[in-house]
């Protein structure tokens, strides 16, 4: 498997490479490349670039590109996850494997119920779940790294989402309507999932979001984690989407 790299687009200069940093220790000292291996280098344009290395330090890697493509693992639908906020490991769960799925934009929302509830401690954290993101993105072969917005309320997070083709709001309450359905009548290239966070969404949110024109879905008759939640729905969008 060929190693692959999100860098700054300045660190790019065809028809050569030049990493510095985190990445360049990476090449370096963990996987101990050499001069002659091959890369692929990534800007978050959607372009990677196969690299084949000429001059490996730790603090410095030099290379010569040597073929350019566009990548073919974005998804076409774009999902943005609204997801309760959730203890630290379920959180990074979420990010992980939310990215391998393909999700384009992860938005921590706080919810009536949410444990974690100081959009402050939040913020503290996002430094380590962008990296979270940025490995998981080059490890699934994504060709751009999604977007991961500041912590918000739900009220914010339904008015920031109106953008969007169709708001799908899954609640284990809900009987009249399934996700499958609901699926099976959806156009459009920019969906926004919410998922509640631990304790699931409360009646008033239902209702705020009902407000706001989201479609209250079902995920079937058992109940499942927040977690598990998030990356089920998402996989059924991605699969009903053929994305």
């Amino acid at each position: 498997m060929t190693h692959r790299f999100f860098i700054n687009p300045n660190c790019i200069t065809p028809p050569t490479i030049h990493i510095i940093g985190d990445t360049a220790r990476q090449i370096k000292t963990v996987l101990r490349m050499q001069p002659g291996d091959r890369i692929i280098v990534l800007d978050n344009s959607g372009l990677e670039r196969q690299v084949e290395l000429t001059q490996v330090d730790k603090n410095s890697v030099q290379g010569h590109i040597i073929a350019e493509q566009v990548n073919t693992a974005e998804p076409a639908l774009h999902l943005t996850l609204y997801q309760g906020t959730l203890k630290g490991s379920k959180f990074e769960w979420v990010l992980q494997k939310g990215t391998e799925l393909g999700i384009s934009c992860f938005a921590p929302t706080i919810c009536q119920r949410s444990i974690v509830r100081d959009a402050g401690a939040v913020a503290k954290k996002m430094a380590r779940w962008q990296q979270i993101i940025q490995e998981a993105a080059e490890q699934s072969g994504r060709g751009k790294l999604p977007t991961l917005s500041p912590a918000c309320s739900l009220r914010e997070a339904l008015t920031h989402a109106q953008s969007a083709k169709h708001l799908l709001f899954p609640w284990e309450e809900a009987t009249n309507t399934t996700l499958k359905q609901t699926l099976s009548n959806l156009d459009g290239s920019h969906l926004a999932l919410f998922i509640g966070p631990e304790g699931g969404f409360s009646a008033e949110e239902v209702q705020l979001a009902r407000a706001q024109n989201a479609k209250i879905v079902s995920l079937g008759p058992r109940i499942l984690r927040a977690e598990t939640a998030a990356l089920a729905a998402s996989a059924a969008i991605f699969y009903e989407s053929e994305a």
